[in-house]
């Protein structure tokens, strides 16, 4: 028969034992020690003081009077005693007062349970967990917090085809989901049944693009850089707000109508000279500016409707220009109009052409003379002649070969002889 129990190696009394007391003392005193365990810290080497009955944990690489000792259970006795060792076994609990929790011997050294690999196949929390819901959680809210820094929450899924998501249920019926669901897509889906959902915004994984599926409905104002900073504000992509070039309120003030840089952004505008607007027609104080064009770098077209000055109220003006300045203000129903090296013209929006040019003819033979702008045929084309001279005698003007561009001419005196004197041509046609 052993001498010690095979557990916690208690001492036996033996058969016709002398001093069974000290026998029994002794296991007295290891159950002293074991029972209801308890110790003050974990620590490598001995406090520097220790009382009576205390116990401690001897950690890994001990020192001192514990060198020898990792793992053990370290007591202090009574005067005199010194320390005592006890060694553990795999599985014992010590509740450690320094850290007022339960540590575990794991055979090699003391650890805190709760820092042990755990591997469960289901896990409930004050509620049932199963096989779908392998972990399942009933409370007023759960909490996942960082461990110093950040903190992620991971939804994985297999398959691009598959779902990650989160759904939120009333009465286990789903109302609402987001994530990826059957894509690679994070949508944000509503359902009032659980069964048809509805998908009320999707981001697209490649562009990052929102769209809403099925529309939006903004009860508020709308603010921040995707809005118009000002009525004037041409930001491209950016919403118009009421009051935006004078759509839905006031028109903005117009400065400079005039710049050829190319900077006025498309819209209605006010122009008032008293309040510094410039570059409209000639004498008008106040009126209506409409500006638009057809490209960054293409042309740009005005139209000036009067409130006062030269013309008075409802007086329509307009002008364009392509490269360069601005050609002159045409008004009524002139759509337009230039002076060119052969002359001025004016179109009108009837169809109507007008050239005027002075020439001087030649005494050698006919001028070939070139209308200051092409007309659309020779059809209606009519062609008025007048001599300025100051030559006494009947001096006689004729044109020859008129077509859409120009004609040639001649000027004679009383002996049918060319002569070089001033024509003017006035030749009314249509442009269209």
């Amino acid at each position: 028969m052993s001498d010690t129990s095979l557990v916690l190696s208690l001492p036996f009394i033996q058969p016709s034992q002398a001093q069974k007391h000290v026998t029994h003392n002794d296991a007295v005193e290891i159950l002293d020690v074991l029972v209801q365990a308890a110790a003050k810290a974990l620590l490598a080497s001995p406090p520097a003081t220790a009382g009576t009955g205390e116990r401690y944990l001897v950690a890994t690489d001990a020192t001192g009077d514990w060198a020898g000792q990792d793992g053990a259970i370290a007591l202090y006795g009574e005067a005199g005693q010194g320390w005592r060792f006890f060694a553990p076994q795999t599985g014992w609990r010590v509740y450690v007062e320094d850290q007022a929790a339960l540590m575990l011997f794991d055979g090699t050294g003391w650890t805190t349970p709760g820092a042990l690999p755990q591997t469960v196949t289901q896990l409930g929390v004050a509620t049932s967990a199963d096989t779908t819901n392998r972990l399942a959680v009933a409370a007023a809210a759960s909490l996942f917090t960082h461990a110093g820094a950040g903190h992620q929450i991971k939804v994985n899924k297999a398959t691009a085809a598959d779902t990650a998501s989160l759904l939120f249920q009333d009465n286990w019926s789903g109302r609402a989901e987001m994530g990826l669901a059957g894509n690679d897509d994070f949508e944000v889906k509503v359902s009032a049944d659980g069964a048809a959902f509805f998908t009320a915004l999707r981001a697209a994984r490649a562009s990052g693009i929102v769209t809403l599926p099925q529309g939006a409905v903004v009860n508020g104002l709308m603010s921040g850089t995707a809005v118009q900073g000002s009525v004037i504000d041409a930001t491209p992509g950016r919403l118009l707000s009421v009051g935006a070039f004078g759509l839905g309120a006031e028109a903005p003030l117009i400065g400079n109508a005039a710049t050829t840089a190319g900077s006025i952004a498309p819209g209605f505008y006010a122009y008032d000279s008293a309040q510094g607007s410039t570059g409209g027609p000639a004498g008008v104080t106040r009126g209506l500016l409409l500006h638009q064009r057809s490209g960054s770098t293409a042309g740009e077209v005005q139209l000036f409707y009067t409130e006062a000055g030269t013309g008075g109220a409802g007086a329509l003006y307009s002008r364009a220009r392509s490269t360069g300045s601005w050609g002159a203000w045409c008004s009524g129903g002139i759509s337009a109009g230039a002076q060119t090296a052969q002359g001025r013209y004016r179109r009108h929006q009837d169809g109507t052409q007008t050239c005027w040019q002075s020439v001087t003819t030649l005494t050698g033979g006919e001028l070939a003379v070139t209308f200051p702008a092409a007309f659309a045929s020779t059809t209606d084309l009519a062609t008025t002649l007048g001599v300025s001279t100051a030559t006494v005698g009947a001096i006689s003007a004729r044109f020859t070969g008129r077509t859409a561009t120009g004609l040639n001419l001649s000027a004679f005196n009383t002996s049918n002889a060319r002569v070089a004197v001033s024509v003017d041509i006035v030749t009314v046609g249509r442009w269209f």
